[in-house]
């Protein structure tokens, strides 16, 4: 029996890298007129939400020292800061929408179904996540395009990611004295889902996963693409998702005290007011190599 979507168009993308997919999306809503179920698995990524602070969600100081090779990422949607890796699954439905936009609970039921199907029992929060045993395995956000009527919403699927990377790159080593009306992640405990039915494989997981999905929603087909045979597509990492403007120069305003008391003022990721007139014009990050 058929979910209440109307019919779909399942794509993969054959690439793991997380600025492509991320732009592939984009590209996807701005250019795309069919309503889309989009999967990727990125390699080692943090993604943080449109208007989300990076200095307060990641462990930037490992970063700076070499010790994590991850990307940080700003997606286009909301929400909070989540980590990819290859044992994490990423989901988008990209759609044609009239009315209703912000509806989280028909793009999550399908997922939910499809988990259950396949012997893994979950239960969906009150915030639109996706838990298992009391853990959380998905975590879910929107973004609408109200002027092309369209919508993405995407999550995540934690199938085999590595736990231990996932805890130390989402939380800052050291927090920071920063003052913001940014979005806040909010923390719960997570877990893999092969820890409760072993699919085989991440791959083979989300392969197991479109099958059942096409008996559970008016799939068209499935077919496979790749992000970089599209120039706007390649256009978009290269203006915008590889950009530290973006990643970073796109947080909201915030302010930021160092240990001597100095308070500084940022806009944009640059300083914009301090008592340190010196410090006015640089971006934060170079700031805090200072320290």
């Amino acid at each position: 029996m058929h979910l209440t979507l109307n019919q779909l168009q399942i794509l993969q993308s054959v690439s793991n890298d997380s600025f492509q997919n991320l732009a592939l999306e984009e590209y996807l809503v701005l250019h795309s007129k069919e309503d889309i179920l989009l999967f990727y698995i990125n390699d080692d990524s943090v993604v943080i939400g449109k208007h989300q602070n990076p200095w307060k969600e990641v462990n930037l100081l490992t970063l700076c020292k070499g010790q994590n090779k991850y990307k940080v990422v700003r997606r286009l949607s909301g929400g909070g800061t989540v980590f990819h890796d290859l044992g994490n699954i990423n989901f988008s439905f990209i759609r044609n929408k009239e009315a209703d936009f912000v509806n989280f609970r028909e793009h999550i039921k399908p997922i939910s179904t499809a988990l259950t199907t396949l012997g893994i029992p979950n239960s969906v929060s009150p915030r639109n996540d996706i838990f298992v045993n009391e853990h959380k395995v998905s975590g879910n956000a929107e973004h609408v395009n109200s002027k092309a009527n369209r919508i993405l919403h995407h999550g995540t699927l934690l199938y085999d990611s590595n736990i231990l990377k996932l805890n130390g790159s989402i939380r800052p080593e050291k927090p920071l004295a920063i003052k913001t009306h940014a979005v806040d992640s909010v923390r719960s405990p997570v877990m893999n889902m092969r820890e409760v039915t072993d699919l085989g494989e991440t791959t083979d997981f989300l392969t197991t996963l479109m099958d059942t999905l096409h008996h559970d929603l008016n799939v068209k087909s499935i077919q496979k693409i790749a992000p970089s045979d599209y120039p706007e597509v390649n256009d978009l990492v290269t203006s915008k998702y590889t950009t530290w403007e973006w990643n970073f120069g796109h947080t909201p305003q915030f302010t930021y005290t160092n240990d001597d008391g100095v308070s500084s003022k940022i806009r944009k990721g640059h300083v914009t007011e301090c008592t340190e007139t010196k410090w006015i014009g640089r971006r934060f990050d170079t700031l805090l190599n200072d320290e």
